[in-house]
C-alpha cells in the first residue's frame, strides 16, 4: 500500500503579488489620473504643509521597520522564508508597519499633490494588501510558528 504524501508547501507566505509593485502601480495610477482630473480637496496651504509631514513620517516609519527587521535577522522579501517573529520597534504597535508606512506614503503624497485619487487608491491598496498579502502572511506565520505567532497576534493589532 502506498501512502499519498501532500506536496510540500513552499517556506514563504505565497503572497498574490509583491507589495512594492502595488505601491508603484498605485502611484503611477494616481499621478496619471491626476493629470486628467486633479480632484483637489484641500487648500494649497493645507496640502503643502500636511502632505510633506505625512510623507516624511511614512518614510521614517518604513526605515524604522526595515532596520528592526534586519536587526532581528528576519527576511524582508515576501518570497523568502521567515525565520523569526519580530516584536521590537514598530512591531510592538503594528504587525504590519511596513505596509502601514506604504499606505501612509500614498495618502501623504495624495495630500501633498492635493488629489483625491491617491486617497481612493490608498483604500484600494489597503484592501488588496489585506486580501493578497497580509492574510496569506498570517496563515503562513501561524503554520510555521504556531502558538508563538498566535500569542503575538493576540497582543499586537494588525494595523494600529
Amino acid at each position: 500500500m502506498h501512502s499519498i504524501q501532500e506536496p510540500q508547501r513552499p517556506d514563504h507566505a505565497e503572497v498574490a503579488f509583491p507589495p512594492p509593485l502595488l505601491l508603484i502601480l498605485a502611484l503611477v495610477l494616481g499621478f496619471s489620473a491626476r493629470s486628467f482630473a486633479p480632484l483637489n480637496f484641500l487648500s494649497p496651504s493645507l496640502s503643502s504643509s500636511i502632505g510633506p509631514l505625512l510623507t516624511a513620517a511614512s518614510i521614517g516609519g518604513f526605515l524604522w521597520a526595515v532596520r528592526t527587521m534586519r536587526k532581528g535577522h528576519a527576511s524582508l522579501p515576501t518570497n523568502e522564508p521567515t525565520d523569526a517573529i519580530i516584536t521590537q520597534g514598530p512591531y510592538r504597535f503594528s504587525r504590519n508597519p511596513i505596509y502601514l508606512a506604504t499606505l501612509l506614503l500614498q495618502v501623504g503624497i495624495g495630500i501633498w499633490v492635493n488629489s483625491l485619487w491617491f486617497l481612493g487608491l490608498g483604500i484600494v491598496s489597503a484592501l488588496l494588501l489585506w486580501r493578497g498579502v497580509v492574510s496569506r502572511e498570517e496563515r503562513y506565520l501561524e503554520r510555521k510558528f504556531g502558538e508563538e505567532y498566535l500569542s503575538y497576534k493576540g497582543r499586537v493589532r494588525r494595523w494600529l
